[in-house]
């Protein structure tokens, strides 16, 4: 590694843990500041939960003789009250006393009375579902809520379980979800719930803090997360930003559904498919402009030719750029996979598409906003049900590292690293590679590929190779008919075989495929 390499990861390493400490005392201060906020908001709020019937009572009254002063003779008269106080949920103002020039508006804005008088409709209110093995918590939360006349909790649930069975059949808008708790915990609930119920937003809530349950929670589709003790504001007004956040997907969920058809046509399947190893090949650049989406393609050509039924997926899901590559123009995309629970192979067999070179293609969304809709478990079911239907995967990514990326790269057969030749791309290579190791990525699994190694003033192979120490290397030659083919909309294959990119691709292809053969006989039991 050159000094100025080491100098920038050194500056960046220092960085990041200035960062790191300054959260962490953040962190600590806010979480002083809940803790007493709910000690108060808890001690405040007893009393008038146990006169709630009462107050509820006079609030009637109240509104009853503000609007019919004269009582009819045949009902019973309603006496107002002369001096009624609000009742408290920490942002409803206080009831005004009974007076000459008293208004209706104010009383109405009170929470208990909206509620009354039916400003909020049921239809219309944020359907809460809350899931937690400790009763005193639901119950906590549940009071919290209630004091909300535009939400409701519509069900409480003990674990992961039963909270994901509720989700189903009651289709709450968000969830509340716990982390550690019996027979299934938070996180797996969260992951079969964005598949199974994606119309159900999930909050985590949890004592933990640590940064790694934070990444679970998120690559596992959940989309807040509160730390407990939380204060009854940071509880509001986070269900109101995921609800406001999510409800143009959940609306396209919705109509998704009730679009929903049935397949048009079949992918056949047969039991030696099922049982065969298909490898998948998740194909990622750290930076743009090397070539990432060519070498894609045409992996996928080249796997084509060593056996047929590859499948290539496009998951650069904002900024998909395969169908310009091959000229075609998709009608179906991953997002007419959104509502539909789990896909089967019946249900991808609607959004392939075939291209010339017989590759067949699974693209990205059209419109960049749909790409909210897909979760990293989402791309996870797709990707293992395709697999009875091909006999090789190859998967193309977007550079940054989204929970898409990271989820497709741990169950990824090999991580193909692409880069050119220059101090850059290496930089950003090496940066991935550090956080490799803390993604439970062995070195074994990826593949280092050097796109146009042969370039005017570019780093030596051996010299990129020895810095970044990854044991597998692949250089492909500066090809120009590689670029070519993205403006005929073919692969190198059907533009010349016979080219030197061709030929580097076809033998890396050849290669990949003949370590993995040989990985999964060595993993055979031995017979005696």
């Amino acid at each position: 590694m050159t000094p100025e390499i080491l100098t920038i990861v050194v500056g960046i390493a220092i960085g990041l843990v200035l960062f790191l400490v300054a959260v962490l005392i953040l962190r600590a201060r806010r979480r002083r500041r809940e803790a007493a906020e709910l000690q108060r908001r808890a001690t405040t709020r007893e009393a008038p939960a146990a006169t709630s019937q009462l107050d509820d009572e006079q609030l009637v009254a109240a509104l009853m003789a503000a609007k019919q002063p004269e009582p009819r003779a045949k009902e019973p008269e309603l006496i107002p009250v002369p001096d009624v106080p609000a009742v408290e949920s920490g942002r409803s103002p206080a009831l005004p006393a009974q007076g000459p020039d008293r208004s209706v508006g104010p009383v109405v804005r009170s929470t208990q009375a909206a509620k009354l008088s039916g400003v909020v409709e049921a239809k219309d209110r944020i359907r809460i579902l809350i899931v937690d093995d400790h009763k005193d918590t639901r119950e906590n939360v549940s009071r919290l809520i209630s004091f909300e006349p535009d939400m409701e909790v519509i069900g409480q649930a003990y674990d992961g379980r039963q909270g994901l069975e509720m989700a189903i059949e009651m289709r709450p808008q968000i969830v509340m979800m716990d982390i550690n708790m019996p027979d299934m915990d938070g996180i797996t609930a969260t992951r079969e719930m964005s598949v199974q119920a994606p119309y159900s937003q999930v909050i985590i809530m949890s004592v933990q803090f640590e940064r790694e349950y934070m990444r679970r929670a998120m690559l596992a589709g959940a989309r807040d997360y509160q730390t407990k003790p939380f204060s009854a504001d940071d509880l509001i007004s986070c269900i109101r930003r995921v609800y406001n956040a999510t409800r143009p997907m959940v609306e396209q969920i919705e109509l998704v559904e009730k679009a929903r058809r049935e397949p048009e046509f079949a992918i056949a399947r047969t039991a030696a498919n099922a049982a065969l190893a298909v490898p998948i090949f998740v194909v990622y650049g750290p930076k743009g402009g090397t070539g990432t989406t060519a070498i894609a393609i045409n992996l996928a050509a080249a796997l084509q030719q060593e056996n047929n039924n590859t499948i290539l997926v496009d998951a650069d899901l904002q900024m998909g750029d395969i169908p310009v590559d091959l000229n075609v123009v998709p009608k179906t995309n991953l997002s007419d996979l959104i509502g539909i629970g789990k896909p089967d192979t019946d249900h991808l067999a609607k959004v392939l598409l075939a291209h010339s070179s017989g590759v067949k293609l699974l693209m990205a969304p059209q419109k960049p906003e749909q790409s909210e809709l897909i979760t990293g478990n989402l791309m996870i079911q797709v990707i293992r049900n395709l697999k009875p239907a091909a006999s090789a995967i190859v998967v193309d990514t977007a550079t940054y590292l989204s929970d898409h990326n990271l989820a497709l790269m741990e169950i990824a057969d090999f991580v193909l690293l692409v880069i050119t030749p220059d101090v850059v791309a290496s930089k950003d290579a090496k940066t991935f590679l550090d956080l490799a190791s803390g993604l439970d990525l062995p070195l074994e699994r990826i593949a280092l590929v050097i796109n146009r190694a042969t370039m005017p003033g570019a780093i030596p192979t051996k010299h990129i190779a020895d810095a970044l120490k990854v044991p597998t290397v692949y250089q492909i030659p500066d090809d120009p008919k590689l670029r070519v083919t993205g403006f005929k909309g073919v692969t190198i294959f059907q533009l010349d075989g016979a080219s030197p990119g061709a030929t580097a691709i076809s033998e890396m292809a050849q290669t990949l495929l003949k370590r993995l053969t040989e990985s999964a006989q060595a993993a055979q039991p031995v017979e005696a």
